[in-house]
């Protein structure tokens, strides 16, 4: 009940839950943009060029969850390859499967609510 009071005065978007089988994908936030009842703000924040990567199996189902569904179509994941290079990733039910190569993969989020949007980054390496 305390979240309802409280869900109108936040200031920034929810941070995404990532997961990879039971293990939590840490995940780094990046630039946002949020409206609240008080105030509304803009952050640019740049993203670390290296994250500590979670080791995930090949194949192995990575899931995206906020706490606050962002609105529909609007989660959109991207897998950078280098500054010049990235590709955009499909999603199944807020889902993405791990590269079958071994090697450390970047990944870049991003979402849309009513209230503004959130950047994300995280990284997995498959053993």
């Amino acid at each position: 009940m305390g979240l309802l009071v409280f869900e109108p005065f936040r200031t920034e978007p929810p941070l995404p839950a990532v997961m990879a089988s039971n293990t939590k994908v840490a995940t780094t936030q990046g630039s946002y943009c949020w409206s609240g009842i008080l105030s509304t703000k803009c952050v640019d924040q740049v993203l670390p060029k290296k994250h500590a990567p979670t080791p995930v199996t090949p194949g192995e189902e990575v899931t995206i969850d906020f706490r606050t569904s962002p609105i529909a179509q609007s989660l959109k994941v991207e897998q950078w390859i280098d500054e010049d290079h990235v590709h955009p990733i499909k999603m199944k039910d807020n889902a993405l499967v791990a590269p079958t190569e071994k090697g450390v993969y970047v990944y870049y989020v991003t979402a849309n609510w009513n209230k503004g949007d959130g950047h994300y980054a995280f990284s997995i390496v498959v053993q």
